[in-house]
């Protein structure tokens, strides 16, 4: 079980830190507003109202030396810098930013965070895909022109076996898993010798272009 530290409950902030509980780890949260906190004290580890670009409210927190940290406010720049050099100075070494646009997503990574998020991007072009393809269920980008997607099990392949329908070999697509949409339940590993249902869909990771290829077989 590791220790996390999100600062913010705002929506995102919210969903990280509710996660990062559901997996079964310490989760403290920093917040300025009173309320969010009262709010979201009872589910977290440690809930505290105050200043998270302060060393001295993260340390009384338990920041220090924890094993992550998301900061999640938006407010300004100048909160999120402000609060990444606190939480290095406590020995954080995994920080995940949110940023607003690529100005602060550069200013950011200059600080050597691990990662700056632009949550409204993502899930802009996670929909997009979907708007395009009806038959994507879900797209996460993995790097420029690669990504995971959950799409319908291609007509040819019903009935079929992974193993007999080799998508690796033949199309250059690796599936990750298989979601029984009757009962929602997903194999990971998938059984490459279990025999693949109308009522299917699989979790694929590839090119962007293998995958929309394969996406566009119908029959």
């Amino acid at each position: 079980m590791g220790r996390y530290v999100v600062i913010g409950l705002g929506n995102f902030g919210i969903a990280i830190a509710r996660t990062l509980d559901e997996l079964g780890h310490e989760v403290i949260v920093i917040e300025r507003e009173g309320v969010l906190v009262d709010r979201n004290a009872e589910w977290v580890t440690r809930a505290v109202e105050g200043d998270a670009t302060d060393p001295a409210v993260l340390r009384a927190a338990g920041a220090a030396g924890a094993d992550g940290a998301v900061i999640s406010t938006g407010e300004s720049l100048a909160t999120s810098v402000l609060a990444t050099v606190a939480l290095r100075d406590l020995g954080v070494k995994q920080i995940y930013a949110k940023a607003r646009n690529e100005t602060e997503t550069r200013a950011l990574n200059s600080l050597g965070v691990t990662e700056a998020v632009i949550p409204e991007r993502e899930a802009g072009e996670r929909l997009a895909h979907r708007i395009v393809s009806q038959r994507v269920l879900d797209y996460q980008p993995l790097c420029k022109g690669h990504s995971i997607q959950e799409m319908p099990v291609p007509a040819p392949w019903v009935g079929r076996s992974l193993r007999e329908v080799a998508p690796r070999e033949r199309e250059a697509v690796q599936v990750i898993g298989v979601r029984d949409a009757l009962t929602d339940e997903m194999r990971v590993p998938p059984d490459p010798d279990g025999v693949l249902k109308d009522s299917d869909s699989l979790v694929l990771a590839g090119a962007d272009a293998a995958l929309e290829r394969l996406c566009s077989r119908r029959g």
